[in-house]
């Protein structure tokens, strides 16, 4: 019974619980600020989005449901809205995010050149929540974009749309200005999309 209890104890090992790794903080813009990267121009609740792409593989460049330039890096907090420029007979998107400290602003920049340069020359079919369904082709946009921004047009026979994806600190903006003739200013609106972020990432204020 002796040797037993030797040889059972000696098969014994004591495993320390392992401690569960904090998570990263969502700092420096927090969750309770993600409505303030949206643009005083909003003037209600998100519009009439686009809610299917087909082909899938070129969702991001217009998808405006769960948008995968925001979606696919595990936001903590989202919001949107839209806004009409009644001068440029425009309706403009805003779809904000905002993530932990770890998120890799560079990387979701990067990312979106990538889906957008492999869907240049692609016919893109997209779906409102409406129903109504227009092809596009992708462009290049007519202005470049201020820094840690990308911009692309889309073309479709009767409809237009000019968009932009901003991304810095723990924070992404994208928006969508969609009209009959397009022209809307939207590298000017991604950098002030750029300037929201930047101001409320300063915790010096």
């Amino acid at each position: 019974m002796v040797v037993l209890a030797v040889v059972a104890s000696g098969c014994t090992r004591v495993i320390d619980n392992p401690q569960a790794k904090p998570e990263p903080a969502v700092a420096p813009i927090t969750a309770l600020q993600v409505s303030d990267l949206l643009s005083p121009h909003v003037q209600g609740g998100e519009g009439n989005l686009f809610v299917s792409v087909d082909p899938d593989r070129c969702s991001g460049v217009a998808r405006e449901v769960n948008p995968p330039f925001l979606a696919s890096h595990g936001p903590i907090a989202t919001d949107g809205g839209h806004w009409e420029a009644e001068s440029e007979n425009a309706y403009i998107e805003e779809l904000v995010a905002v993530y932990r400290s770890d998120f890799d602003s560079g990387n979701a920049l990067a990312t979106a050149r990538q889906t957008i340069e492999s869907c240049r020359g692609t016919a893109i079919a997209v779906t409102t929540m409406q129903g109504r369904t227009y092809t596009f082709n992708l462009r290049p946009p007519a202005d470049s974009g201020p820094q840690n921004s990308v911009l692309w047009s889309l073309r479709a026979s009767d409809w237009r749309c000019d968009n932009a994806f901003v991304a810095a600190h723990n924070a992404a903006i994208e928006l969508t200005s969609c009209g009959p003739l397009g022209g809307f200013d939207v590298a000017s609106a991604a950098q002030d999309a750029l300037k929201r972020i930047e101001t409320l990432a300063d915790t010096t204020v």
